[in-house]
């Protein structure tokens, strides 16, 4: 079965040919790379250009000189796909070499056996300054439990015309675009399950912009869109939401009517933690 991986990329040369070699060294194969860069000026586009042009992936550069975001990538890439499955793989991170291999044996396994699901996840190794730690270890991400938190995290593996189906990626969605997506997906096509192998490993500890540290307006955006599109939301979905923003995104600014809420919605550790960490500040 040909599998379509995605990568976005943007100014980390170093990190990518991480990522790139982590997708060639699959134990499964064929696989088709793409990869979107998103404007890079330190030798990605170039790198790029060679690895297109020696038929190991394909790549899709944005040459206009000023960015469009991952999101548009990502669904460049995703109009393009050819393979009946396909997942993405962040710049910065990599995959374990069995973790297509183990996708595609999971769900033959769970078409079997399994009337209705839209997606595959697996466990998530972060790699922190503190040392690796495990997330992600939902054994079912159900619609419910994604309308209260992403419980997915960035990846998933999918049916490629699922993807499509769904609309792929919000590109006016600054942040939470994957968390977005899966909620569509998971309403339109059923339970995401998590194939429990720890394959997709996360470095959180190198000097490029991630999510976390982007401005607090932006994180608020689309926090607001997402439940915009998520109405009518239950008080504790919304207290959820709420409290995962707070704690997620230390650089949002404290609104005592939201703080009100995730108190109400008995998150009172997450609301002591915020009012602790504004007053250390």
């Amino acid at each position: 079965m040909l599998v379509t991986v995605y990568i976005t990329t943007y100014n980390r040369r170093k990190l990518l040919e991480r990522a790139i070699n982590s997708v060639l060294n699959q134990t499964h194969s064929p696989i088709e790379l793409i990869v979107a860069d998103d404007g890079s000026t330190d030798g990605s586009q170039e790198y790029l250009t060679e690895m297109h042009e020696q038929g190991i992936l394909t790549a899709i550069l944005n040459t206009t000189g000023k960015s469009k975001g991952a999101c548009y990538g990502r669904n460049r890439a995703i109009s393009m796909a050819k393979g009946e499955f396909i997942s993405g793989l962040d710049d910065d991170d990599y995959f374990e070499p069995w973790r297509i291999e183990t996708f595609i044996k999971k769900w033959q396994e769970y078409t079997v056996n399994i009337n209705v699901f839209s997606a595959l996840f697996d466990s998530v190794v972060e790699h922190r300054k503190s040392g690796p730690v495990a997330c992600y270890d939902t054994g079912v991400a159900t619609y419910q439990k994604l309308r209260k938190g992403n419980v997915v995290g960035n990846q998933v593996f999918t049916k490629t015309s699922y993807l499509k189906a769904v609309g792929g990626f919000d590109e006016q969605m600054p942040a939470l675009q994957d968390w977005d997506t899966w909620l569509r997906l998971s309403n339109q096509y059923g339970d995401i399950l998590n194939v429990n192998t720890r394959s997709y490993i996360q470095i959180q500890n190198h000097e490029g912009e991630r999510i976390t540290g982007k401005p607090a307006d932006k994180i608020r955006f689309a926090f607001n869109r997402l439940m915009n599109k998520l109405q009518p939301l239950t008080r504790s979905e919304e207290s959820h939401l709420l409290a995962t923003m707070y704690s997620g995104y230390p650089q949002i600014d404290i609104r005592i009517s939201e703080l009100f809420k995730i108190f109400m919605g008995g998150h009172f550790r997450k609301v002591a933690q915020v009012v602790k960490r504004t007053l250390l500040k």
